[in-house]
């Protein structure tokens, strides 16, 4: 028999960073859409913070993909707006996958 040598691994970048929540995923009826109109009321109607809690809000996943580059403008021009959106998703039980 002939010996194979293995394939060499390379080292694999990283592509993502995730800040999994806390939360656990639940809802009372109602309460999730009552608190999700809320902080859309909060936040400027025509905001990438507003489109981002509409995404989430219709995909109903327990993740979300989001740009290192986009949370840093948030964090820099709207920081409240960001820490009450992440909160949200925190309670939600959604996670944050930075690229």
């Amino acid at each position: 028999m002939l010996a194979r040598a293995l394939p060499v691994r390379a080292e694999i970048p990283t592509l993502a960073i995730i800040h999994p929540s806390s939360e656990q995923r639940s809802d009372v009826p109602g309460y999730a859409a009552t608190q999700t109109a809320q902080l859309l009321s909060e936040l400027s109607p025509n905001s990438d913070l507003a489109w981002l809690i509409e995404r989430v809000s219709r995909t109903d996943l327990p993740w979300v993909v989001i740009p290192g580059a986009a949370i840093a403008a948030w964090e820099g021009r709207d920081p409240a707006g960001w820490e009450k959106v992440s909160e949200w998703l925190a309670v939600r039980g959604v996670t944050i996958v930075r690229i």
